[in-house]
């Protein structure tokens, strides 16, 4: 390394709403920052707004952190837009690497590698954020096919970076396997996986909270309230939280489903009319959502398991673990299986069984007294922001003894 306090570039490639840069990156890069010398530099192509850039500036400024974004063009059109800033993005980061006397330059997924394949040799090395298996979410979920030249193109990107990297970082060990097959298993010392991390003093149950939300929907003590956080769609398990939901509801008629969802439109005509008062979905300040989590007595994280949630690290299950939650969670998602397997009551989605739904509905209802705090200890141990710094820390150490054997580029 160059610096006594090595610096590190992470790039990244985002739509206009997304908003886990400042609800997860920024604050693992803060925690790395305070328990190591490492210091964050941050690039965002993104065709976000200037109000949803002043936030996530914001927050990147409180948790000192520099953040830089660059404007992808969506003109004369979106492809050409895409492509002219991808060029003009490598030139881009050539000069900041060298302005800012960059040590570690951190793609992540398949955009940003690209950019960085093409980058002039430079006196850096670099961490390859392989998140997911990106191009194969979309092969599953948005209709790209694997015989079509962007997909052919774009995964021989993906391939070539995973090579050039000194180091890769996933969220499971299911990923590292998926990629030793691409890439060869002599190239299995440069993978390593880091977790997604919250903070634990955030997301606490709060008894409180708990009774003050539950009044706002005529809980009482004995109803049971259901909950989901996060995105909507065929993806995220919609039709399967509905029918055990509507099934449990047929034999406890006070049983309520609280939604908190970024897109409260997906919704509209497709909760059933015998449902409508027993639904609230909201969309809620993120701020809020530990207290409206306290207030639930179990939660959904059901995902549909294509081949490549294999890749995945569900962000949500672990605030519901670390809220004490009893949760339905979806088997085959990343590594999420084997942890689940562990905590007691919790509930493993098998979406192959014909039963599954059946066996979620009795789950609930022969729920006793729930070990809240035994499943918030296995959160704190699998989801806690600590855990998910030394992961980062621990990838970040071992590309530097990587490297110390490696010839440079």
């Amino acid at each position: 390394m160059s610096s006594k306090f090595p610096k590190i570039l992470f790039i990244t490639w985002d739509g206009p709403q997304t908003s886990y840069m400042e609800g997860l990156f920024l604050p693992i890069f803060n925690a790395v920052q305070q328990q190591s010398d490492y210091q964050f530099h941050v690039i965002q192509f993104t065709w976000g707004t200037p109000e949803r850039l002043a936030v996530t500036q914001r927050k990147a400024h409180e948790l000192g952190i520099t953040y830089t974004a660059k404007t992808i063009l969506r003109k004369p059109n979106a492809t050409f837009g895409s492509v002219f800033s991808l060029f003009k993005g490598i030139r881009f980061l050539n000069r900041y690497v060298k302005e800012h006397e960059i040590d570690i330059v951190m793609p992540r997924s398949t955009l940003p590698a690209f950019m960085v394949n093409r980058m002039g040799k430079g006196n850096f090395k670099i961490l390859f954020d392989a998140d997911g298996l990106a191009l194969d979410e979309r092969v599953d979920f948005s209709g790209l096919s694997r015989d079509s030249r962007q997909y052919r193109f774009l995964k021989s990107e993906e391939k070539k970076m995973l090579r050039k990297a000194d180091s890769v970082i996933t969220r499971s060990q299911k990923a590292i396997e998926i990629h030793l097959k691409t890439i060869g298993n002599e190239n299995l010392e440069k993978f390593s996986v880091v977790s997604n991390g919250r903070n634990t003093d955030f997301f606490k149950p709060d008894l409180e909270q708990r009774t003050i939300v539950r009044s706002g929907f005529a809980c009482s003590d004995t109803d049971r309230l259901f909950v989901y956080c996060g995105s909507l769609g065929a993806q995220y398990g919609w039709r399967e939280m509905l029918e055990i939901f509507s099934r449990y509801h047929n034999r406890n008629q006070k049983a309520k489903f609280l939604i908190l969802t970024g897109n409260p439109e997906f919704t509209y005509g497709k909760i059933p009319e015998l449902l409508n008062k027993n639904i609230f979905v909201k969309k809620v300040p993120f701020e809020q959502v530990p207290n409206c989590l306290s207030a639930a007595d179990v939660a959904f994280a059901i995902r549909e398991p294509k081949y490549s949630m294999q890749g995945v690290a569900p962000i949500k299950l672990g605030e519901y673990l670390l809220m004490g939650l009893p949760t339905i969670a979806s088997a085959g998602i990343g590594d999420s299986e084997d942890i689940l397997t562990r905590v007691p009551d919790c509930f493993l989605f098998r979406h192959d069984q014909k039963s599954a739904i059946a066996n979620a509905v009795t789950f609930v209802e022969q729920l006793g007294e729930v070990k809240h705090q035994v499943i918030r200890e296995y959160g704190i141990r699998y989801f806690s922001m600590e855990k998910s710094a030394v992961s980062y820390i621990q990838s970040l150490n071992k590309l530097t003894d990587i490297c110390s054997k490696s010839p440079q580029k």
